[in-house]
């Protein structure tokens, strides 16, 4: 049989009939080898997955054009308000040194956004659809990479409208505890990182905050996979992710330290200028679909040690075998 040629196609599209026992073993355990080749082998469906993502959650990007002010109407104003005043002084006095310092500073122009009101109002309420979006498309994409990981066929859209219809109510409430406490978390960061070394205060408080980002980073790995897997209420589904923050530490750190290269690569090619084109496009490609990979694959096995395996051994039934590919 002829070796096949490497190309785009073959690498997306590989052929997994010629198993290999030792890395069939590592998928199996869901162990640090078989990350990497799990990932290999399902590239194509992490793309797959990322493109649902970022196509589910289209309103991302009202809000990205809101944030980068593409809607608005550019401007270009004095950098203080005061400005007027000292043209209005220096135009009927002599000019020294410190006047002309003080009008080079204070009259620099910077850029200022004017959103149409109308217009502004209708991107803000796009936007918010998000809250709606987020958790289901969460919940579907967490079925699918679930799949994949344990081995069983993915029908790709099957498996994603049917998960929503199916976990709506959770995926709903889920998506807009989130992406709340997400803002919060940002907004609190940024605060206290401004007024850093203003206060005692803002400093505990600045350090706290990243350890409570980081426990929640930890949790946001379990809530999906857990609200897809388990039938249960969204306070039990938090109250277990919490949990498994700290019983899964090492994996979930291990995770979340992949995902911050991950962005850390992407920041690279955007900031080297001549990649820039890179940089912009692998959120659309892979990068979405990447981080809830390994997100998953992480918790998954800790989900099955704690929930699933201790079902089967109590029930004294046999627990099904499942695929490794």
């Amino acid at each position: 049989m002829a070796k096949k040629k490497w190309n785009l196609y073959n690498l997306l599209n590989r052929d997994t009939n010629k198993k290999d026992a030792k890395a069939d073993a590592d998928v199996a355990k869901l162990n640090f080898k078989g990350y990497f080749k799990l990932l290999g082998r399902k590239l194509s469906t992490i793309c797959s997955v990322n493109l649902l993502f970022v196509l589910g959650n289209f309103p991302m990007f009202f809000g990205l054009a809101l944030f980068t002010g593409v809607i608005s109407d550019k401007s270009l104003a004095p950098q203080t308000l005061g400005f007027s005043n000292l043209y209005g002084a220096l135009a009927h006095s002599d000019p020294t040194p410190l006047s002309s310092l003080f009008y080079g500073v204070s009259g620099t122009p910077v850029v200022e956004n004017e959103f149409n009101k109308p217009m502004l109002i209708l991107f803000i309420a796009l936007t918010c659809l998000l809250f709606i979006t987020f958790g289901l498309v969460n919940c579907g994409c967490a079925k699918i990479l679930r799949s994949a990981i344990r081995g069983e066929p993915v029908f790709l859209f099957s498996d994603f409208f049917q998960t929503i219809k199916k976990n709506w109510k959770q995926g709903l409430v889920l998506g807009i505890l989130d992406l709340l406490f997400l803002c919060v978390l940002i907004f609190d960061i940024s605060t206290f990182y401004l007024n850093y070394l203003s206060s005692f205060f803002f400093t505990v408080s600045f350090f706290f905050s990243i350890v409570i980002l980081f426990i929640y980073m930890f949790a946001r790995m379990y809530m999906y996979m857990l609200a897809i897997t388990f039938d249960l209420g969204v306070f039990r589904i938090i109250k277990n992710s919490v949990i498994f923050a700290f019983l899964g530490f090492k994996r979930n750190f291990m995770a979340l330290l992949g995902q911050c290269a991950a962005l850390y690569i992407m920041y690279l090619f955007m900031a080297s200028g001549i990649l820039l084109s890179v940089g912009v496009l692998l959120p659309l490609i892979i990068l979405f679909g990447f981080g809830m990979f390994t997100s998953y694959y992480a918790s998954y096995k800790v989900i099955d040690r704690y929930m699933i395996e201790p079902y089967y051994d109590e029930e004294g039934n046999a627990r099904p075998a499942e695929a490794t590919e």
